[in-house]
């Protein structure tokens, strides 16, 4: 197969000159290599007596069409004459990303990006779910990592952490002010070791120390009285063969409900093999369209192996399903009749491809439309459920922070008034309204739920009482028991 990268060589067959017009041409041509070296040695000559009287004042810079450009000019200028440019360690590398980073940058375009080597193997990494760690997703508020998701199977889930739990602290290193970069260098370390994490659970802090091991999975499935429930992080490397032992596993079932709502999409290649374990080898999953607008339909594997038992298929989906699962989830739709549940999806629908550069970065590049295997295109749309079916809004709602001295009281407005509002009224508590004005009612709330956990400074809502309520309101949120998308899917599993 032709490599697109490889440069197009065309030859080009003419006439054969006679030997006298051979002899002409040889003559005209030493004539003008001689015209054009007596011009390199006066240009030449002229640069270096430019140097030797005005060294400062004229700077000559390299014309070759790596430098001919002003991105060449400037880095050039930069590497000899700016002032921090000792503080890296490769000036000439970072100048060069930072070039790409702008060069691939596209409001209309979110997903073409430069990637350097390391953010690459970064990215890989996060759709894979391959590291060596404890196996937790997490959001940095308020200076503390609040888990947001416990992996199955993982390590912290055999260290007993929870969705909801707070990291404070890492080896006894406080997370306050670090980068979730920083706190991830901190918990990530050799497989077999043991990380100390300080954890606080309703206000109370606890050592759990964590044995840290390979995370590497994408799937997680169970059964449930007469059904699989299934759940799809990423579709990675390996999450088709993943799929296929679970299926294996449960096959004398004939019901599956197929998670997908914290599924941001992956890899082409696993979500056309998945498609071919409920369609069959050989039947279009994708239809894609690149620059020329040439369609092009992509089928399942020839060798895939459809599981004929199962009958019915419920897919969850949310805001964040995007890409690959967008593709999985309107295939099964159009395909066996899946019945999708839950909310509108991300509506991505384009295919990036990676193309690797000589300086080793990667340019990820969007190169087509997607199509359905129907011909829906869902591009900044989506996928509208057959059953819509919303989380408690508090499940929807973005995260401030609040500074350590930062508090609001009655008859004050506030984005994080109207986050606590959400978050009371899901736990249970008596509020009226969710537009942040911090009323008679959102007090007594405030103060009845201090009550009810121990905190003090009654009338007030202050960072403690906030990173309290939020995690309590996450910790539910992560039972299954009070998930209503789920609960919706297992009654229509139970449907005749």
């Amino acid at each position: 197969m032709r490599d697109d990268n490889e440069e197009k060589v065309l030859i080009d067959l003419k006439r054969m000159p006679l030997a006298s017009e051979r002899r002409e041409i040889a003559e005209r041509r030493k004539k003008r290599f001689l015209l054009v070296l007596a011009c390199l040695f006066f240009f030449l000559l002229g640069c270096l007596i430019t140097r030797i009287f005005f060294p400062a004042s004229n700077v000559i810079y390299n014309s070759g069409t790596a430098q001919s450009s002003g991105v060449g000019e400037i880095e050039q200028i930069m590497e000899r004459y700016w002032l921090y440019g000792d503080r890296y360690e490769d000036l000439h590398q970072e100048l060069e990303d930072k070039a790409q980073y702008g060069m691939t940058s596209f409001d209309f375009d979110p997903y073409t990006s430069y990637m350097s080597l390391e953010e690459m193997n970064s990215f890989s990494d996060s759709i894979n779910r391959s590291y060596v760690g404890i196996g937790v997703e997490y959001s940095y508020v308020n200076d503390a990592a609040l888990i947001m998701r416990v992996f199955k199977s993982s390590p912290a889930e055999a260290a007993g952490l929870k969705a909801g739990d707070i990291i404070v602290s890492v080896e006894g290193t406080s997370v306050a002010g670090l980068s979730s970069d920083q706190i991830k260098e901190l918990v990530l370390g050799e497989e077999g070791t043991v990380v100390t994490l300080g954890v606080e659970t309703d206000g109370v802090t606890r050592e759990v120390k964590v044995t840290r091991g390979v995370v590497s999975f994408t799937v997680f499935a169970y059964t449930q009285d007469d059904f699989i429930i299934m759940e799809l992080d990423s579709f990675g490397e390996t999450t088709a063969q993943e799929v296929e032992r679970y299926l294996d596993e449960f096959s004398d079932y004939e019901k599956i409900i197929i998670d997908l709502r914290s599924d941001s999409g992956g890899y082409q290649t696993a979500v056309r093999d998945i498609s071919g374990l409920f369609i069959g080898p050989n039947e279009v999953y994708l239809r894609q369209k690149g620059i020329d607008g040439v369609e092009m339909v992509d089928a399942t594997p020839s060798g895939s192996r459809k599981y004929d038992n199962l009958k019915k298929i419920v897919v969850l989906t949310s805001k964040d399903t995007a890409s690959a699962a967008e593709v999985l989830a309107i295939t099964l739709r159009e395909k066996c009749d899946a019945i999708l549940v839950g909310d509108t999806t991300y509506g991505k629908g384009v295919i990036q491809t990676n193309r690797i550069l000589r300086n080793g970065g990667v340019l990820k590049l969007t190169t087509y439309y997607w199509y359905s295997p129907e011909g829906v295109s869902i591009d900044q749309v989506g996928i509208v459920p057959d059953e819509e079916v919303r989380m408690p809004e508090i499940y929807y709602e973005y995260y401030s922070d609040l500074e350590d001295d930062e508090t609001y009281a009655y008859d004050s407005v506030s984005d994080a008034a109207a986050t606590v509002q959400k978050a009371l009224d899901y736990l249970g508590y008596d509020v009226s309204r969710f537009d942040g004005y911090f009323d008679e009612r959102t007090l007594n709330a405030i103060d009845a739920y201090k009550s009810d956990h121990g905190l003090g400074n009654q009338g007030i809502l202050d960072q403690e009482t906030y990173t309290s309520i939020i995690s309590e309101a996450q910790r539910q949120l992560a039972d299954p028991e009070k998930d209503p998308q789920l609960l919706r899917a297992i009654e229509i599993m139970k449907e005749e």
